[in-house]
């Protein structure tokens, strides 16, 4: 006995039901060999005609694409919008962060400053001057 696996006998049994299973449009006619329909269409296909059917579902889709563009491009204006409101938002911060550096640099020198006037301050009172051991400390906020 001979076993023909199932996949073959459908696929089989699809090849010959598949003509049988096609079907045509009545609002598109067939290419008939003439020399009108071949010269645009190839003999067997279907020339294209006025199904209302179908332009009936064209002008719908082209209407939800209109509508899709014209929700991508407010998307867009608004993606650029805030883009352009972010960057705008760096460049601040980032204006911000330089004037702390500079701000925060010239602590640092100050506080070198009075720490090197009071370094002398300090060696004078170690050699006894009364002076220098008297005087208050030297204040960074004098040497900005």
């Amino acid at each position: 006995m001979i076993r023909i696996p199932l996949a073959m006998l459908a696929a089989g049994a699809f090849a010959v039901a598949a003509p049988a299973l096609a079907q045509t449009d009545p609002h598109q006619p067939a290419n008939d060999g003439s020399a009108a329909s071949s010269m645009t269409v190839p003999p067997g296909q279907i020339a294209p005609g006025a199904d209302p059917g179908t332009s009936s579902a064209n002008a719908g889709g082209g209407s939800v694409i209109q509508q899709t563009q014209a929700g991508n491009a407010a998307n867009q204006a608004q993606y650029q919008s805030d883009l352009a409101a972010y960057n705008s938002a760096m460049r601040a911060h980032g204006h911000q962060v330089a004037s702390q550096d500079v701000h925060y640099a010239h602590q640092q020198q100050a506080y070198a400053e009075a720490m090197e006037a009071w370094r002398i301050q300090d060696a004078a009172c170690k050699r006894g001057h009364q002076r220098a051991c008297n005087a208050p400390s030297p204040d960074p906020a004098n040497f900005y």
